[in-house]
């Protein structure tokens, strides 16, 4: 391709490649044709010069683009570097001002602040629009194509010398390795390859400037992000941690690497590394900024998995959109991030949305069992008819659960459970007073007449044996939650 271009336009351009028999994924190698060819028409277009400028800037005539490819850790790293004119900042700026970015912030921008301009879409700084490089877009589409495999790109340039693009892929795309945490009660995993380190960030150590939040780590002053504050929910949820107990259970700081400089990302709570299985989120919902694909759990839960880069990101976007208002920040729930518009617009802006009203809160159901795979295909029922659930792996687990806050409108219960069984659940529960009139059906494969005697008269509402008639136990369900909706109504 980069022979034909060369004939065609009349620019002479000797290709170069390292890494030839890297391997790479084939879903990956797949995914990165378009974006590879993109590139290194661009570099042609934009960055080799022709044979006349190259003379005159006493450059050989014939320009130069090498690929390299190479693994680092669990990573693919492939990079297009040219011998060409490079970027200028100054067209850059130029661009920003002319899309309305503020002045103080392109005043305040790095290079490399600038350079990520360009992967915005509509951003260009070609002269003219030309078929051969893209119409003056598709460097927005270069950086989607990569979010989608969790690959990110990074640009380097030097003016008059030349350009490097960077591209740094996962060397796979169906396992990875992962450190499972949560954050404002969610839990998502962060994969390994993007953490330098983590550690627990006293307090004290933590200082305010310029309206955020930094510390001190080995000599460098390095922005605190506290996750927490950018994860609101428009709607009522049920948080349920992993069956395990965390590994840490303290406010932890994930040091991150956004180009060159490091982000300390704090979160609170940690289960540990962990090897996961990625799944491909498909359908017509798409996943909120700075999440892509995730895994499932042992015990069936579904944790996103974190998109460092985007996420990093987005929130520096709606950071600097928050300093060029020059107002007070809306809440994150409030946030709606809009793309360049060549009318004037900025580039990234936050407007206040109109409040929604939150929809009705679905009643909640305790499954309390031991098997995981009975818990699984009860929740799918209780879902699938309107409910929202909770699980807890024993009576212990699920008297835990009860007294930390959960407030539940039915309990199911099985009999046969270790460290509490279901006949002592029963006469825990009534022995609390706020717990008293909470309904318990059994749910059990005892099925004598001695087992039921003894449940009723501990104080359980219903008695199912399994296998259960899935009807009835909807109908029975929902004539013990009545009464405690209509007095919360």
């Amino acid at each position: 391709a980069l022979r034909e271009l060369s004939l065609q336009h009349g620019k002479p351009v000797e290709l170069k490649v390292s890494g030839g028999n890297t391997l790479v994924d084939r879903n990956i190698l797949e995914a990165l044709n378009d974006p590879l060819m993109h590139l290194i028409r661009n570099s042609f277009d934009h960055g080799i010069e022709t044979p006349d400028v190259r003379r005159a800037q006493g450059k050989s005539e014939k320009g130069r683009i090498e690929i390299r490819a190479f693994h680092r850790s669990n990573r693919t790293v492939i990079s297009i570097q040219d011998d060409g004119c490079g970027i200028s900042l100054d067209k850059i700026r130029e661009k920003a001002r002319q899309m309305g970015l503020d002045e103080m912030l392109l005043a305040a921008a790095s290079d490399q602040e600038l350079l990520s301009l360009i992967f915005e879409p509509g951003f260009s700084t070609a002269d003219q629009v030309t078929d051969l490089s893209g119409r003056g877009v598709g460097m927005d589409v270069v950086r989607n194509n990569l979010k989608q495999i969790r690959g990110d790109i990074r640009v380097d340039t030097q003016d008059g010398v030349g350009t490097t693009l960077t591209i740094s892929v996962p060397f796979t795309l169906s396992v990875t390795r992962a450190l499972l945490v949560e954050s404002h009660g969610m839990l998502m995993a962060f994969p390994i390859d993007v953490i330098e380190e983590m550690f627990m960030l006293p307090p004290e150590k933590v200082m305010t400037t310029a309206g955020s939040e930094v510390f001190e780590w080995e000599g460098v002053m390095v922005q605190l992000i506290r996750l927490s504050n950018w994860l609101i929910f428009n709607c009522p949820r049920q948080i349920e941690p992993p069956e395990a107990l965390p590994a840490i259970s303290v406010p932890t700081v994930l040091m991150v690497r956004q180009n060159d400089q490091l982000v300390g990302i704090q979160l609170e709570k940690s289960w540990g590394e962990q090897e996961i299985a990625i799944r491909k989120v498909e359908g017509g919902l798409p996943m909120p900024d700075g999440f892509n694909n995730c895994t499932i759990l042992g015990d069936g839960k579904v944790v996103p998995i974190v998109n460092v880069a985007e996420l990093l990101h987005w929130i520096s976007s709606c950071e600097g959109s928050k300093t060029q208002s020059q107002s007070q920040p809306p809440s994150p729930v409030a946030i709606t991030q809009t793309e360049p518009q060549l009318s004037g617009a900025a580039p990234l802006s936050l407007q206040p949305a109109a409040p929604k009203p939150l929809p009705p809160k679905k009643p909640t159901i305790l499954i309390v069992d031991d098997s995981i795979n009975v818990r699984r295909l009860l929740a799918l029922t209780l879902e699938k008819a309107g409910y929202q659930v909770s699980q807890a792996k024993d009576g212990q687990d699920a008297l835990d659960k009860l007294l930390g806050g959960l407030e539940p409108q039915a309990v199911i219960c099985d009999i046969e459970m270790p460290r509490l069984d279901g006949f002592g659940f029963l006469a825990q529960i009534r022995t609390k007073p706020a717990l008293a009139d909470l309904p318990i059906a059994m749910l059990t494969s005892r099925s004598g007449e001695k087992h039921r005697q003894l449940a009723m008269t501990l104080g359980a509402a219903a008695y199912f044996s399994k296998p259960y008639n899935e009807q009835m136990l909807l109908k029975t369900l929902a004539q013990l939650i009545e009464p405690a909706l209509v007095s919360v109504n």
